[in-house]
Parts: structure tokens; C-alpha cells; sequence
């Protein structure tokens, strides 16, 4: 599904019919603080979002969607300066189209990001996270073990996945996972010990070495 967060209702109605016709799902927001509250209900494989919108702007969106996720976002402005487009692509954008701009390209644009974030599934032992469907969960003989982590959880797991046996600092796992956020690292110990919970009732409890006074990783033991 695509998000489309524009107040222009011809604007957004003309991308949503090109959209629909090339095969995706669409949803259509037209203001800030309904465009997050859809973002959150919905959980849309990317967004289209314009800078500035009624009630909250698209700058003050991005940061909320990249404070948990990393859903593919492009911003589109009206604006001829550059520091706009800077600007989006600071706080956090995948992508920038100014406007005015062609349906067909925009479409192109989604689909190019969509198939750069079709990654791979990642393995750590028994531990299967598959980052496109944002899910994770354990093989056991019975059958999968499904984990069920918060956002900010899932994103830990992938990280410390992603490079399996490597010690990360909690500065590092603030920096990686949240950069947009002020989180303390008093924070990421309370969603680790959370984490940590939930591998031990899937039974990998031990893939989560805690270093103290140092950091975090996940290893497989027995692998």
C-alpha cells in the first residue's frame, strides 16, 4: 500500500487513479496528523509526502516515521530552492520530487524503491527475520515460534542481526537505530531487557550476549 499525504485534493486524486492503474493500493491523507495516524494503522510499504501540509508539516511527519521505522518516504515540494530538498533529505527521505512532476515518473520512482528494499531474509541460527514483512520468528520442531517485538525492539534485532557476534555500544545502537531521536542509553537497556524476554519464551535466550559495562550482540552459540 501506498500513502499519499497531500492537501491538494486534485493533485492527490490524479496520483491515487495513476497508482491504482499500474497496480498498487493506495490511501490518501490530507493533512499531517491524519497522514500519521494512517502511517501507524496501516503500516504502508511507502509513503508520498509533501512538505508542507495543514495541522503538522511533512518535515514534522518524516521525523515521526523514521523515529520507527524504516518505511520508504518521498518528499515532494513546490519550493525551486535546494535547501528544501536538502532539507528532506536530511531529516530522513529516501527520495525527492519537486513539483510540478509526471505521474509516470513518480510511480517509476516508488517502484525502484520498493525493489531497493527488498531484502533479504537474515539468519542467526534458529532466529529468521524477514525485513520486508517486518517480521521475526524462531524454526523449532513443532514449527515456526513467532516473536512478536514493539518497533523499537525489531529494529535492535535487526541490527545486532544483521551483524551477528559484533558487540555494539548503546551510543552505537542509538546512533543505528534511532539518529533522529535523543533516546538514553538507559532507554535501549530497558528495550534489550524487554527483547531478551520474549527470545527466552522462543528459546534462543542465549543468543543475546550482554557484555557488561560494554554493550550488546546476538551470536548464535551453538552455530
Amino acid at each position: 500500500m501506498i500513502l499519499i499525504v497531500e492537501d491538494n485534493e486534485e493533485l492527490s486524486s490524479s496520483l491515487e487513479g495513476h497508482l491504482l492503474q499500474a497496480g498498487f493500493r493506495t490511501e490518501c491523507a490530507a493533512d499531517g496528523i491524519v497522514g500519521l495516524s494512517r502511517f501507524r494503522l496501516l503500516k504502508p510499504a511507502l509513503v508520498f509526502l509533501k512538505d508542507e501540509l495543514p495541522r503538522i508539516t511533512g518535515f514534522e511527519l518524516l521525523v515521526d516515521i523514521r523515529f520507527d521505522s524504516d518505511t520508504p518516504v518521498i518528499m515532494t515540494s513546490a519550493s525551486a530552492s535546494w535547501r528544501i530538498e536538502y532539507q528532506c533529505l536530511k531529516e530522513g527521505a529516501d527520495d525527492f520530487i519537486r513539483k510540478p512532476y509526471s505521474n509516470h515518473v513518480v510511480t517509476e520512482r516508488i517502484k525502484k524503491l520498493l525493489r531497493r528494499g527488498a531484502a533479504q531474509l537474515i539468519r542467526v541460527g534458529k532466529l529468521k527475520i524477514d525485513p520486508n514483512a517486518q517480521t521475526a520468528c524462531v524454526d523449532d520442531p513443532t514449527g515456526e515460534i513467532k516473536l512478536k517485538p514493539t518497533p523499537s525492539e525489531y529494529k535492535l534485532l535487526v541490527c545486532m542481526a544483521t551483524s551477528p557476534g559484533r558487540v555494539f555500544t548503546r551510543s552505537e545502537l542509538i546512533n543505528h537505530c534511532f539518529p533522529q531521536s535523543e533516546m538514553l542509553e538507559s532507554t535501549i537497556n530497558t528495550h534489550i531487557h524487554n527483547l531478551g524476554h520474549k527470545l527466552d519464551a522462543a528459546g534462543i535466550g542465549s543468543y543475546l550476549d550482554r557484555r557488561r559495562g560494554v554493550g550488546y550482540a546476538l551470536t548464535d552459540k551453538h552455530g
